[in-house]
């Protein structure tokens, strides 16, 4: 017995060292274990006494059981009277960056402030300004803190709510440290995503943690689609004449792209609910019933009832989201019925895309060029779009596609690949937004920058860093990425549009292009490309008026640049996902691969070390979620009455 306990006390503290989250307790799970509400009741005034109190209930929760909820009932004007204090128990380093992220939200809008002190003597500085401001919805919220000097006593990040009286609720804190530097090297895999099961998460390889990577992803995802300020942040809406209806709001229109993109997020976080939605919206609003467009998606409809098209032409890059999207949920979730059996309908789309064309009509994927189409309506002079071509598609297609029509969607890609390295300006590498057949600018009567690098030429980056990291089919890919990012880092502060000599004609900047320049960073082997993954970490999710496409964009480049977008039903993640049947009288199952722990069932799995701290949580959404396990050690999967599983990991 007493062999076993030392083994146990071993590996608890081996493991606990190497939890990523400094903050024990960081969601409230185990109650106000190792948090503090400070309360000043010695610092009175004429206008009232400082009171408050802390309590965890259910409805504070934004993830999780339970959540912290602070009332404040009595304030005398100073906010530091009230102050809620994380667990310290670690040693500040000198020069080190901390990184602290949380969720919170309060019953009107709140003032709140967040300081930073080291030791009991505090020395205390503001981090956000004297109000960085709550409102009634839960937001993600992060302050960076660099020490000054080694800590004699511990770093001390307090949130002052004594400003005002009210209720306050907070959440989900992480505080890891920020990298001070940035590696001085860059390795790439020997073998593709798609056989090895391995997606690379850049932000990691840069230093970040796990669940400071979670966060982040997160927030973003929780922002554009679920709780964000409808004015100004979130673009997922449910259809006021179908709550089973969902679509992207990109200003006042739904568009494929937009739409697309959305059900290429829901289905890499394994949200089943919000991409039924998207696409039966799509498929009752915006795809043609007859004629030469039959089968295709109007490019753009109203947001408001009957959701009239506005334009009945479709964008190619929409329905190559909806292909490839459809396939991963097939392989993901499975196929239902009707609308719901996803392989089904992306066979079904693929079909009408590349029918037999018409006097008015092409293809939208060109026969004969093997080429996407900027438009299948451009009978008498048909050209393409750099950002439209997505090699890394065109090879699943080819393996998940009921017609594989001869290993058409396979030279597609290498077509692809050929069409880039030929618009890829020799100097700059810049792409234009348009482009001919031959790789050519493309310049027409309805788009002044057509022949500049703009908006749609953001993507190309993106494009060839995901489809190289996924099967590492052209050996030209790497050269194409460093040649453009090479411009870019020249360039500082760089902006949304240039000519492809590389002449800016715009003064502003664009988030779309600093996320795709991060997933580019895939197709690299340069050290200084570390750059453009630490300036998208350091970049908050879009807001205000641009979100649409800045913010979509961005989403899907978060989720490649950390490793969560992945090739549902490929050979390296088959070997490992495997789903097993249930054993009789078993809640729930676990599949270890690596370090990650995935959970079927229903409920709330809880990673804990052997000390019963939490370290990860997650909801099985439709059934299923994954843990991620901070290193060697025992750890303890909880399901609460479903019962627990413990985990040895080596």
């Amino acid at each position: 017995m007493r062999r076993i306990f030392t083994l146990v006390a071993a590996l608890s503290a081996m493991s606990f060292s190497a939890a990523l989250n400094y903050l024990p307790n960081p969601g409230f799970e185990s109650g106000t274990v190792r948090w503090t509400l400070y309360v000043n009741s010695s610092n009175t005034t004429t206008t009232g006494t400082p009171e408050a109190l802390i309590d965890v209930a259910p409805e504070a929760a934004h993830e999780g059981t339970q959540g912290a909820a602070i009332t404040v009932s009595g304030v005398n004007g100073n906010n530091w009277d009230v102050q809620l204090q994380p667990p310290q128990s670690w040693k500040a380093e000198k020069g080190k960056v901390y990184h602290m992220t949380f969720w919170g939200k309060a019953d009107a809008s709140r003032k709140l402030a967040v300081s930073a002190g080291l030791g009991k003597a505090g020395n205390y500085k503001y981090l956000t300004g004297w109000d960085f401001g709550l409102s009634t919805t839960w937001k993600q919220y992060e302050v960076w803190y660099t020490s000054p000097a080694t800590g004699v006593d511990s770093l001390r990040l307090n949130l002052y709510v004594g400003a005002e009286k009210g209720t306050y609720h907070f959440d989900d804190f992480v505080l890891d440290t920020v990298p001070s530097t940035l590696p001085t090297t860059m390795t790439q895999p020997a073998k593709g995503a798609w056989s090895t099961g391995q997606y690379r998460n850049l932000f990691k390889e840069l230093g970040y943690a796990d669940e400071a990577i979670d966060a982040k992803v997160n927030a973003a995802f929780s922002q554009l689609f679920l709780t964000g300020d409808s004015a100004t942040e979130r673009l997922f809406r449910l259809a006021p004449t179908d709550t089973g209806m969902g679509f992207i709001d990109a200003t006042d229109y739904v568009l494929t792209e937009g739409q697309s993109y959305g059900m290429m997020v829901a289905v890499q976080l394994n949200r089943k609910d919000l991409f039924d939605k998207m696409w039966k919206f799509a498929k009752t609003h915006m795809q043609q019933k007859s004629g030469d467009l039959q089968g295709y998606f109007a490019w753009k409809v109203s947001t408001t009832p009957p959701y009239t098209p506005k334009d009945y032409n479709p964008a190619p890059d929409g329905e190559e989201y909806f292909v490839t999207s459809l396939f991963f949920a097939a392989k993901r979730w499975g196929n239902g019925t009707g609308i719901y059996n996803y392989q089904e309908q992306a066979d079904s789309l693929l079909g009408y895309i590349t029918k037999t064309g018409s006097a008015s009509m092409l293809p939208l994927i060109h026969p004969t060029r093997k080429q996407i189409l900027f438009s299948p309506a451009q009978v008498s002079d048909p050209y393409s779009d750099p950002s439209y071509h997505l090699p890394g598609f065109y090879r699943v297609w080819d393996a998940f596609a009921k017609d594989r029509k001869n290993g058409f969607y396979a030279e597609m890609a290498d077509t692809s690949w050929a069409l880039l390295k030929r618009a890829s300006h020799a100097t700059t590498g810049l792409f234009p937004d348009y482009c001919t057949f031959d790789g050519a600018p493309k310049s027409t009567d309805f788009n002044a920058n057509s022949h500049k690098f703009s908006s749609d030429a953001h993507r190309v980056g993106s494009n060839i860093g995901f489809s190289w990291a996924w099967f590492m089919d052209d050996a030209g890919a790497m050269s194409l990425v460093k040649k453009e990012l090479a411009f870019f880092a020249g360039q500082g502060a760089y902006k949304a549009q240039y000519s492809l000599e590389g002449v800016a004609d715009v003064t502003y900047g664009a988030t779309s292009l600093l996320a795709s320049n991060a997933a580019a960073v895939l197709a690299s082997d340069r050290a200084s490309d570390w750059s453009f993954v630490s300036d998208l970490w350091k970049t908050p999710t879009s807001t205000g008026t641009y979100r649409y496409y800045n913010g979509m964009v961005q989403m899907l480049n978060l989720l490649h640049v950390s490793g969560k977008f992945k090739i549902w039903g490929s050979p390296g993640l088959e070997g490992g996902t495997g789903i097993q049947a249930i054993a009789k009288g078993a809640d729930f199952r676990t599949t270890l691969k690596d370090r990650t722990v995935r959970v079927e069932g229903q409920g709330m799995a809880r990673l804990l070390d052997v000390r019963g701290q939490v370290i990860d949580r997650r909801e099985l959404v439709a059934g299923s979620a994954t843990l991620q396990v901070p290193g060697a050690g025992v750890w303890i999967v909880d399901m609460g009455k479903a019962g627990s599983r413990t985990i040895l990991v080596p």
